[in-house]
């Protein structure tokens, strides 16, 4: 077994085990600090009734249908983020002209959150999923643009020089220089810009939305409904945990394994 394979075969279920170490003990308060420290039920809801309330909405199907209607949302603006920002910021990288077009107004339009968007999408596009995943695709956009620039110019230019002295195009190398080399990076901007995204997603769905997760959570403040506010926030959380560990992780893991890029 070589060291990429040793690296990349650390003890998937110990990582795992410590990981839910600090979940067991928040559960476990969670059980204990209602009853002892006597908070009103609609303050700190107890573990029973948010059990109660998700099972009560799973069996109507609302929640599967607002946790679908956010994972629809977050796909779309994520494709369209990332579609725009990965060739624009190669592009950048790899131009000069393109980078003092476009770099002044990123860097200002950068310093703008995402989420204060939402006042402009809900006048361009109304309540709804325009609006929604105009912010997400902000968001991420300029979540990974940066990332993209800084993969392609951590490329040493000898090898640019390399490639041309060798006769390759400016396709080959696109496709066998500038992508490979910066694709760890890209990931790491994709992955980033999911984190960002998910977090624009529920604040818009809560300023925004119809339904989803962000929407039912802030529509359960008006009637002092915690249980539900409280598994909105737990289910937030797990998704991004499963789509991190399971998709994101995975994919950052194999393109280090498939290019050979091993740090000790």
């Amino acid at each position: 077994m070589n060291e990429s394979t040793t690296v990349l075969a650390r003890p998937f279920f110990r990582r795992w085990m410590l990981g839910l170490i600090p979940l067991g003990v928040a559960l476990a308060v969670w059980m204990v600090a209602p009853a002892v420290a006597d908070i009103p039920p609609f303050m700190f809801p107890t573990m029973a009734s948010v059990l109660k309330s998700t099972g009560k909405h799973l069996a109507d199907g609302s929640l599967v249908f607002n946790v679908a209607s956010s994972l629809g949302r977050l796909a779309i603006g994520f494709v369209i983020g990332n579609t725009i920002a990965i060739p624009l910021g190669i592009a950048i990288a790899t131009n000069t002209k393109i980078a003092d077009v476009f770099q002044p107004v990123l860097t200002f339009m950068q310093s703008i959150a995402g989420i204060a968007w939402v006042p402009l999408a809900i006048i361009w596009f109304g309540i709804g999923d325009g609006a929604v995943i105009f912010v997400i695709a902000n968001t991420i956009f300029f979540s990974n643009i940066y990332n993209t620039v800084l993969g392609v110019r951590s490329i040493p230019p000898v090898l640019f020089k390399a490639a041309r002295s060798h006769g390759a195009s400016e396709k080959q190398i696109l496709f066998d220089l500038v992508i490979p080399g910066a694709l760890t990076q890209i990931l790491v901007g994709m992955r980033t810009s999911m984190a960002f995204g998910w977090r624009a997603l529920v604040g818009g769905e809560m300023l925004a939305g119809t339904s989803g997760i962000g929407y039912i959570t802030i529509e359960a403040v008006q009637w002092y409904q915690t249980e539900i506010i409280l598994r909105g926030m737990i289910i937030i959380g797990v998704l991004w945990l499963v789509m991190d560990r399971l998709i994101f992780r995975v994919l950052e893991d194999r393109t280090v394994q498939r290019w050979g890029m091993i740090q000790n």
